[in-house]
């Protein structure tokens, strides 16, 4: 089958839908619809900074999940999420490391650069991950600076209270965009002997807020916060000029931020109290994979006829001509016998019937 490529400029409004539609695409090929092709898609305008201040200011929560790969960015462009976070859990949903400090900034580039190819209207933003930015500023701006050249985020996130500040301040300076996190540092896990709640006392809560507070006058333009009791997350967002975005926070941040893997349950480790099952995507995904297996092995897929393809008429014979092979006969050679022998078409082709057949 000959594939043509997807020319837009040629496609007019008035043509019919229904030739589009039924046009074949080889399934290795991406097919990018543009407003003008289905025009009942919704109309979005790309998310900045500064539409994340007005969203703030007139109370809309902001919405944001995580994506590794670029059908996931993909779903988020399409259905209106407002920051895509290429985040460093890929370590352990994507990758099978034990810990968000085993991923290197070559395996965080790798991904966002493919999340970048979907998502055109989030925010791209992407953690830099352990030990990029923690040696020294000049090291910092280093590391943000390659995310966005190489792998064309559009801000990055970075752990830490204000030991961290400088770092931000430095980073900001250059033009990169920061969002801070605060409250729970996954990347911090051994230190805090494991993922525990922050803030849960009074000298825990102050340590979360002094944080939140050096961030924001370091540059950041948005804070992450995690695990953090409800009543000290709404105080901080109050607190604060800039959004922040809650992950375990409760409800009263700018915004809130899942993992897409803990939203489509198709993370199958230990599920956090603040994680919400959305969609059950990895039961589907198992029973999609057990009805391929038992119909490759019960051999009723493919179907030759209507999911193979065919040789041009007399070609089939004419191949067999130039190789001397023309008394070879497949398995709808075999077919077509012994449905003329009056053999009952409805034995099908499996395996042990053609083994019979011979």
């Amino acid at each position: 089958m000959k594939v043509f490529p997807l020319d837009l400029p040629t496609l007019r409004l008035g043509a019919s839908r229904r030739t589009f539609a039924n046009r074949r695409w080889m399934s290795v090929r991406p097919m990018i619809l543009q407003s003008s092709v289905l025009p009942t898609l919704p109309q979005r305008k790309k998310t900045t900074i500064q539409h994340l201040y007005e969203m703030r200011r007139t109370g809309t929560p902001i919405t944001m999940l995580t994506a590794y790969d670029f059908p996931t960015a993909r779903a988020l462009d399409t259905h209106g999420v407002d920051l895509a976070l290429v985040g460093d859990s890929l370590a352990q949903v994507c990758l099978g490391l034990p810990s968000t400090t085993r991923l290197t900034l070559d395996e965080m580039l790798h991904h966002t650069r493919a999340v970048a190819r979907g998502a055109t209207h989030p925010l791209l933003v992407a953690d830099m991950p352990f030990g990029s930015y923690h040696v020294s500023s000049e090291d910092a701006v280093r590391s943000a600076v390659r995310m966005v050249q190489d792998g064309h985020v559009e801000a990055v996130k970075l752990e830490g209270g204000p030991e961290i500040a400088e770092k931000v301040r430095r980073i900001t300076q250059v033009g990169v965009p920061v969002m801070a996190h605060v409250g729970l540092m996954p990347q911090r896990h051994a230190a805090l002997s494991g993922y525990r709640v922050q803030g849960r006392d009074g000298a825990g809560a102050r340590t979360v807020l002094d944080g939140a507070l050096a961030l924001q006058d370091a540059g950041a333009f948005a804070i992450v916060l995690e695990a953090i009791p409800h009543r000290l997350a709404e105080y901080i967002t109050a607190r604060l000029n800039i959004p922040t975005i809650g992950i375990g926070a409760g409800p009263g941040t700018s915004g809130q931020v899942l993992v897409w893997d803990d939203v489509m349950t198709r993370w199958h480790g230990k599920k956090a109290k603040f994680v919400r099952r959305f969609a059950d995507v990895g039961h589907e995904e198992g029973r999609g994979v057990q009805n391929y297996v038992s119909a490759v092995r019960e051999g009723n897929f493919p179907n030759a006829e209507t999911e193979g393809y065919e040789m041009a008429g007399g070609q089939w014979e004419t191949f067999l001509d130039q190789i001397g092979d023309n008394g070879w006969k497949g398995t709808a050679d075999r077919t077509q016998e012994r449905q003329g022998d009056g053999v009952a078409s409805s034995e099908g082709t499996t395996p042990s019937r053609i083994a019979q057949a011979m």
